[in-house]
This record gives C-alpha cells, structure tokens and sequence, in this order.
C-alpha cells in the first residue's frame, strides 16, 4: 500500500514538472488563445487593486510558482487568469504558467474534484514544483449564484462571463487568490 502511495505521488511530481516545463506565460497564451482573448486582456487592465493589495503582493518573500490548469474557451479560466497574470506582474517572486487542459488531458484528470473535471486547477507550487496549496474552477460566490439558477448549457456560459466582468465576482476572486499565495508563501517560511 506505501509503495503505491508513494509512486502516485511521484508520478504527480513528475506531472507537475513535464506540466510546467510545458506550460506558458500570461502573453504567450494570449497569442495563441482562440477565444475570450479580449475580454482577458480588458480583465487584466481593468483590475483594481489598492495600495494595501498591492504591498501584500509585493511582500511575497519565496518563489510562488503558479501552474494553471484551463483553456481560454472556459470562461472560469478567461476570469481567473486575468487576476492571476496581475498578481505575477507585481512580485518578482510569483511566477504564473498555464497550460492547456484539453491538449493535457492526462494531467487535468489527477485533478478531479468529486469525479468531476473541473477548469481552472490553480495550483501554487514551490520553486521544486511541490503543490503548496490549490484552487479549482471558480469564486464561491459566483458557485452560489450558479447553483441557485437552473441554466442550460448555453445561458451558463452567458452568465459566467457577465459574472466575470461584476466588479464584485472580480474582486471575491482576487481576494481569494491572493489569500492562497499568501498561504503558499508562509508554507514555505514567509512571514
């Protein structure tokens, strides 16, 4: 049983390892994004953050490396990214790569969440690529204002990206991201 234990975990290592080495930064996916481009673009510019926000990113003291999980036609991952690629761009010790969920299917399946598959995976990693901490798909309060409307597929995806662009949703999902990188950063000794 150890055994089995232990070769999962390494053959997780070693996924997260091909997976970054694979994946790419914010600009690069945008170049080679088919969908949702703009509205990416426009999230990251339009992102407002305050002083106070801002020096908690700066005060990051360890190397964060920030593996996503997604593909840009999900609008979870148009959402999330945005917010992240800010977050790097403020510390030179936070690093953000993504990579393609469809194209590394193999990969996304380690990340399950209830059986289910689910975009984005946000994982914080340490510099060795060791998962510290992760996120998956979405803000709560955009899962509470889902769950509450019987929607079909097409009225989802409609309502995901109004979502996204609620200064509201943007900002529950930056708090929530930035609460995980402070947490990847004292797991590693930050004070």
């Amino acid at each position: 049983m150890f055994l089995n234990e232990f070769f999962k975990f390494e053959v997780m290592i070693m996924s997260e390892v091909t997976a970054w080495d694979s994946a790419v930064g914010f600009d690069e996916f945008l170049e080679t994004a088919r969908e949702n481009i703009e509205l990416m673009k426009a999230r990251f510019n339009d992102l407002m953050l305050n002083e106070s926000e801002e020096e908690s990113i700066r005060s990051i003291q360890n190397q964060v490396k920030i593996l996503v999980i997604g593909t840009d036609r999900c609008n979870d991952t148009a959402g999330i990214v945005p917010i992240l690629a800010r977050m790097a761009s403020l510390s030179p010790n936070v690093e953000l790569r993504i990579i393609d969920s469809d194209t590394n299917a193999g990969l996304h399946k380690n990340y399950r969440v209830n059986g289910k598959r689910k975009t984005p995976v946000v994982l914080f990693l340490s510099s060795e690529l060791l998962e510290l901490c992760r996120w998956v798909e979405r803000p709560n309060a955009a899962y509470k204002i889902m769950n509450e409307k019987n929607l079909s597929l097409e009225d989802r995806r409609t309502e995901l990206k109004r979502l996204y662009s609620d200064p509201e949703i943007q900002r529950q999902s930056f708090t929530e991201l930035l609460n995980m990188l402070i947490r990847a950063d004292l797991l590693l000794g930050g004070k």
